[in-house]
């Protein structure tokens, strides 16, 4: 039996009592499907990732990447899976049908992601990259870029990646220093070295395409100056198919905490000044086209905390149903009992159950208003719903994979010696999880962008956005005969939260290095009054079908129980935590550098 668990009563209560996911069948785009179908495609994919990928996750570490003479394998096993997850239609299940997708909405593809990636995320790392570089292509390329990569990439026989960092520009792009000079017939000769690239090399594909940013001979300096370019190990023949190499050589692999399934990889291009690449969109636009796959890979990022904090609960949760250890401590039981009858063993459970279930409802929301934001007819309306993405990104990255993490670590305790060896696959998460708070911009960097230029665009708007989403929320069930107190706390906390932002951004122009001191603490406010937000949506639903008499009682009153629960013992510390990021002392930028 694998690792794998995961609660599909759970996701469908998210995306269909609460989101009423159906309805997007209702917008032109999607008019040809139904519910019953996105239905089907959910059940599918559980199906997949127990049956091809959750096994892939033990071979990744016991077999793991091996880099020998500049080449990278991986498992077999884990070669037939990428070929057959882009076969079978997982990698473009959202993407357009022209170019072999699976015509989908937006929002199915996050469901997947969260499916997989509870089975191994190691292993989909691959696939969701390479989803995300074949759309980049899509969106900005040529029609002969398109025809060339892009089918080959969503149907597994080409793999991608993203080559952002290098040596000595890590999260700054800015100072990138890979070039790209002019060829005849549109073509550039790239020049540099990337490094920590995610499945930068393997034998998973007959060719890997890397989408790299890099600058034109002559172009301005900064991040004015930066070009997108698709870089492919292996060049193309005029009739499609693979070629020579390309001049583009794995110079090593990293030795990793986790993820030892994952090829990690530096990479060196026109060491033999033969690595031919194409532009991908304007030139000196590079940055803002690499957004597009670059806020995907964050809301992603933010979905594989979440999922796997979701099978890391689950397991512990099986383990606290099996495991007899000790007395019941009001003498209810003789003999022993299942540490799910202790009450410290309860506390934890409930809060990763009420953390992974807000974090699901979070990351299914802003999949949601995807949608909205590419497909509703009203440009008013559209507009809302981008400012909502832009808004939450940042918070789904950084929040999810910083409380990934923490619910791993519960996980663990909750075995307790049992969850530190590795005949139980906890100890593998907590490692595994751990690097979701550090790449695609660190939690601190996120936080600086939240509070930051997210703060300020369009003069406030999209917090506004944000404010007014909950508010409506908070004002329709203020009088709700069991959540209405909760609710309302909910609302008097907003309001304090969208204040401390406020205050926060004016302080950021007088004194911004007392303002990024308490940047993150901030997201992390924003962070748990949405996730209560989102549990209380959850619970106003489950009390909707309890009075309606239809489905389980207790399941539904778990929804209501943890809701309640959260809200009760969470607002209080977010209150003081806003209070911490505007006081006045100074003691983070005044400590003298040799006194830490």
């Amino acid at each position: 039996m694998g690792h794998f668990k995961i609660n599909t009563r759970d996701i469908f209560f998210i995306l269909k009592d609460q989101l009423d996911y159906g309805a997007l069948c209702a917008l032109d785009k999607y008019s040809d499907l139904d519910e019953k179908t996105l239905d089907l495609l959910i059940n599918e994919a559980v199906a997949f990732a127990k049956g091809v990928v959750d096994p892939l996750q033990e071979l990744g570490e016991t077999e793991g990447v091996i880099f020998d003479n500049g080449r990278v394998s991986c498992p077999r096993a884990f070669r037939e899976a990428f070929k057959k997850y882009g076969q079978d239609g997982w990698t473009a299940a959202a993407r357009d049908p022209v170019w072999g997708g699976g015509g989908f909405p937006t929002m199915m593809r996050i469901v997947v992601n969260d499916i997989m990636y509870g089975a191994c995320q190691a292993f989909n790392m691959a696939p969701s990259l390479t989803h995300g570089a074949a759309h980049l292509i899509e969106s900005f390329g040529t029609d002969e870029l398109k025809k060339m990569f892009v089918p080959r990439m969503y149907d597994g026989t080409w793999s991608g990646t993203m080559a952002l960092t290098e040596p000595d520009a890590g999260s700054n792009l800015a100072d990138i220093q890979t070039t790209a000079a002019p060829l005849e017939n549109g073509r550039f000769k790239i020049k540099g070295t990337k490094i920590f690239i995610s499945w930068g090399d393997h034998d998973l594909a007959e060719n890997i395409v890397h989408l790299v940013l890099a600058r034109i001979v002559g172009a301005p300096e900064g991040v004015k100056g930066i070009s997108l370019f698709i870089v492919p190990k292996y060049k193309i023949n005029p009739d499609g198919s693979v070629g020579d190499p390309n001049d583009v050589l794995c110079g090593g692999v990293e030795k990793k905490l986790g993820l030892h399934g994952s090829p990690t990889c530096v990479l060196n291009f026109g060491t033999g000044d033969n690595c031919d690449a194409w532009l991908c969109g304007e030139e000196n636009r590079g940055l803002a086209h690499m957004f597009q796959m670059m806020n995907q890979a964050r809301i992603n990022t933010g979905v594989s905390g979440m999922a796997i904090a979701a099978t890391a609960y689950q397991n512990a949760l099986a383990y606290a149903k099996e495991r007899v250890q000790g007395r019941d401590i009001a003498g209810r039981k003789k003999g022993g009992v299942p540490i799910i009858d202790h009450p410290d063993v309860r506390r934890m459970l409930l809060w990763m159950k009420a953390v992974t279930e807000g974090m699901r409802s979070l990351t299914y929301t802003a999949a949601f208003w995807a949608d909205l934001a590419a497909q509703l007819p009203d440009r008013s309306r559209r507009e809302h719903y981008r400012d909502l993405i832009e808004f939450i990104t940042p918070v789904v990255k950084a929040y999810c994979s910083e409380k990934g993490f923490r619910v791993c670590e519960i996980a663990m305790q909750c075995l307790g010696g049992y969850g530190y060896s590795r005949e139980y696959p906890i100890e593998q998460y907590l490692r595994d999880v751990k690097v979701l708070s550090l790449y695609e911009g660190t939690n601190g960097i996120q936080s600086l962008d939240l509070m930051g230029r997210k703060m300020a665009m369009k003069d406030g708007a999209l917090l506004n956005g944000f404010k007014d989403e909950v508010m409506e929320f908070c004002q329709i069930h203020a009088g709700h005969s069991v959540l209405g107190e909760q609710i309302n706390a909910l609302g008097r906390a907003v309001d304090q939260v969208c204040g401390m932002a406020v205050k926060m951004r004016d302080l950021q122009k007088t004194d911004p290095l007392q303002w990024a001191s308490y940047t993150y603490p901030a997201l992390m406010c924003l962070g748990e009054i949405t996730v209560v937000w989102r549990l209380l949506d959850m619970a106003v639903a489950a009390h909707k079908k309890i009075q309606s008499g239809r489905g389980p009682e207790d399941f539904f009153k778990g929804k209501i129980l943890q809701a309640t629960w959260y809200a009760d013992t969470v607002l209080p510390f977010c209150i003081t935590e806003m209070t911490g990021c505007l006081r006045e002392g100074r003691e983070i930028v005044d400590m003298p550098i040799s006194a830490f």
